[in-house]
């Protein structure tokens, strides 16, 4: 068995905890996805690509409340914005502008 030295076992450490943060991340967004299909049937991509924008493990938990007692997408969706980049909401938005044109039937 080869010898690992300190500063090895260090990295080693900090890359499990890294994923597993992030294991932890992505089921959270997960979860909420999966909130709004079981309740919605159809998604915006917007919302879906909104929460992906979404890496705050308190946040995620918070959002996953508020999916629970969900009165409207709109309102979901006005919740969610508020913990994204002003950047990475027009990013959204643009996905679900181009994904409504690609939807339209062309003549």
């Amino acid at each position: 068995m080869p010898y690992i030295t300190s500063v090895e076992r260090i990295g080693i450490r900090k890359g499990l905890e890294q994923g597993l943060e992030q294991g932890q991340i992505t089921k959270g967004q997960e979860d909420i996805i999966r909130i709004l299909e079981v309740r919605l049937k159809n998604i915006p991509p917007q919302l879906r690509t909104l929460i992906g924008f979404i890496k705050d493990q308190e946040v995620l938990g918070t959002l996953l409340v508020q999916v629970v007692t969900l009165q409207s997408v709109e309102a979901f969706l006005e919740v969610a914005s508020q913990y994204v980049t002003p950047d990475e909401l027009e990013l959204a938005r643009k996905e679900q502008s181009s994904d409504e044109s690609t939807d339209e039937p062309s003549c």
